[in-house]
């Protein structure tokens, strides 16, 4: 099929959308299988969208925005009375067709509306956080605490590019939610006086792979992962204390959001030394330590582990002291954002030892997980 074709093609079908000269059914309501109208054909719309970055088209740009504003999240839609292998088929074109058209908008560097980038962040999250690292501070605040505030896990991508980004243009609240959600796990190994006793870890690791399938009638899709190291040709999202980078590549098939980069505990803490331009080692806090406690008695041990809490949250309330000298936090939201403490007692005296204390006395926000072993 030729470009003129194809844009004929794309240039109709997005006519119709813009007119509304023809009524839209979704799965829901037994029309057509998925997220795109009913008479798309998704494999015109990849061509177009591709023949559209490939001639530098600018007048295709409102078709492309219009198409991307429609796309439905996939986890939202029914499959009441369809065919499952007919619907997987048809959902998995259309989201290639819609990474086909995101992609296109990227390159062609095309502002995309707020409402936009919401829909289509549950299913392309890498490409929304190219497309939200591009926008002004004062636009891109409100969206960037939205997404850094989503749970999904399909989207830790995102959300670590929207709390970077943040990080540089923060946001009322966005101090407090950051810090108050640092998880420090205290390891704690109880020994009999003059016991030797060390607290191990252990590591795990995770990778994945994708599996390739072509096709000779689609274009390749343009997509993008997410890294903090730079190699040749990557993009840079977010500068600051820790860059991180999109690095595009080409798939018969869209991919999924795979991104190296996550916001764990320790990447929240060199995102409040940012914000508080130190270096992250200046912050005297770890969120992983451990300490070794010799059992005298309950109440010696009592003290022990209190004064050990109490020195982990002196510090935890230093930088707290930090964020509100900068205006980072209010008062209301200094008194009540510290880091979340979790204590593991390793009970390691053995069996006929006397028992630890049922209860104890911790401050607000420490948690207690007794173990044995």
């Amino acid at each position: 099929m030729g470009l003129l074709r194809r844009l004929l093609s794309f240039g109709f079908a997005a006519g119709m959308v813009a007119g509304g000269s023809m009524a839209q059914t979704s799965v829901a309501s037994g029309g057509a299988l998925g997220g795109l109208p009913l008479g798309w054909d998704p494999r015109l719309v990849a061509w177009a969208a591709h023949d559209a970055v490939a001639s530098g088209d600018g007048s295709q740009i409102q078709r492309l925005l219009s198409l991307a504003s429609q796309w439905p999240a996939l986890s939202g839609q029914s499959t009441d009375g369809a065919n499952p292998a007919e619907l997987a088929m048809q959902r998995q074109d259309e989201r290639d067709a819609m990474a086909a058209v995101v992609d296109a908008l990227i390159q062609m560097k095309v502002a995309v509306p707020v409402d936009t980038l919401r829909g289509l962040a549950a299913d392309f999250g890498n490409d929304v956080a190219v497309l939200l690292s591009r926008m002004p501070p004062e636009q891109a605040g409100a969206l960037s605490f939205e997404f850094y505030r989503d749970q999904a896990e399909q989207n830790y991508g995102l959300r670590y590019v929207s709390a970077a980004l943040l990080a540089l243009h923060p946001v009322p609240g966005f101090a407090a939610d950051l810090i108050g959600k640092v998880k420090v796990q205290a390891t704690v190994l109880v020994v009999l006086p003059g016991g030797l006793g060390g607290v191990g870890g252990g590591s795990s690791s995770c990778g994945g792979s994708f599996g390739e399938f072509t096709r000779s009638d689609w274009p390749m899709i343009g997509q993008y992962s997410l890294y903090e190291g730079k190699d040749y040709g990557d993009l840079q999202l977010v500068g600051g204390i820790d860059p991180v980078y999109a690095r595009p590549f080409e798939s018969s098939h869209y991919r999924g959001s795979f991104s190296a980069v996550s916001l764990g505990p320790n990447q929240r803490v060199r995102l409040i030394a940012e914000m508080l331009e130190i270096s992250a080692e200046d912050i005297p806090w770890k969120t992983m330590v451990d300490r070794t406690i010799e059992f005298e008695s309950p109440g010696q041990f009592e003290g022990a582990l209190t004064d050990f809490v109490n020195e982990q949250q002196e510090m935890h309330r230093a930088t707290v002291a930090a964020l509100e000298a900068r205006k980072l936090l209010t008062v209301s939201e200094a008194e009540r954002s510290l880091p979340q403490l979790e204590v593991i007692l390793n009970d390691g005296r053995g069996e006929d030892a006397e028992p630890l204390p049922d209860r104890l006395e911790l401050p607000f926000g420490v948690t207690l997980v007794p173990r044995a072993f």
